[in-house]
């Protein structure tokens, strides 16, 4: 507990003031250096001799490294029957295809099993004015040039 004239008048309740150990108040500290440090025997090869293992060279030295030709990378795109957006191959303008509906395999069959029921008069033609029917062409407008085809019959 502390003594009462070490109190603060002004603040009775105050805790004592903090007042700082002693340093190695009992025990001695000896004055001599630590071991020395031996490495243990026998566990490394003779060969050994420290550091890392030598690594290739830079692009100038010999054995550097050797560069690799640029790659191509194509991105097909699946061609459907609505106009799409798309990088032309040709001109490299970044355009929405125009789409043109030509006659196609599906197109003929259909025309062609008209036939074959009978309906030879004429009805054999309506296929020809189906475009779910037809083969969808895709193009470039700047160019006007054939990107793409959707084949309704391969």
């Amino acid at each position: 507990m502390s003594r009462p004239e070490d109190r603060d008048p002004i603040l009775p309740n105050a805790p004592p003031p903090y007042t700082q150990p002693q340093e190695n108040a009992g025990a001695t500290v000896p004055n001599e250096p630590p071991p020395k440090y031996e490495p243990p025997k026998g566990e490394y090869p003779a060969t050994y001799q420290g550091g890392y293992p030598p690594q290739g060279g830079y692009a100038g030295q010999a054995g550097g490294y050797q560069t690799t030709p640029p790659s191509v990378i194509l991105v097909t795109t699946q061609f459907g029957p609505h106009s799409q957006q798309l990088q032309c191959p040709h001109c490299m303008a970044h355009v929405m295809t125009n789409t043109d509906y030509q006659a196609g395999g599906l197109t003929w069959l259909a025309a062609g099993l008209i036939c074959l029921f009978g309906c030879w008069l004429g009805c054999c033609l309506i296929p020809f004015c189906i475009n779910d029917l037809q083969d969808v062409h895709h193009t470039c407008p700047n160019c006007n040039r054939l990107v793409g085809v959707c084949k309704r019959l391969d």
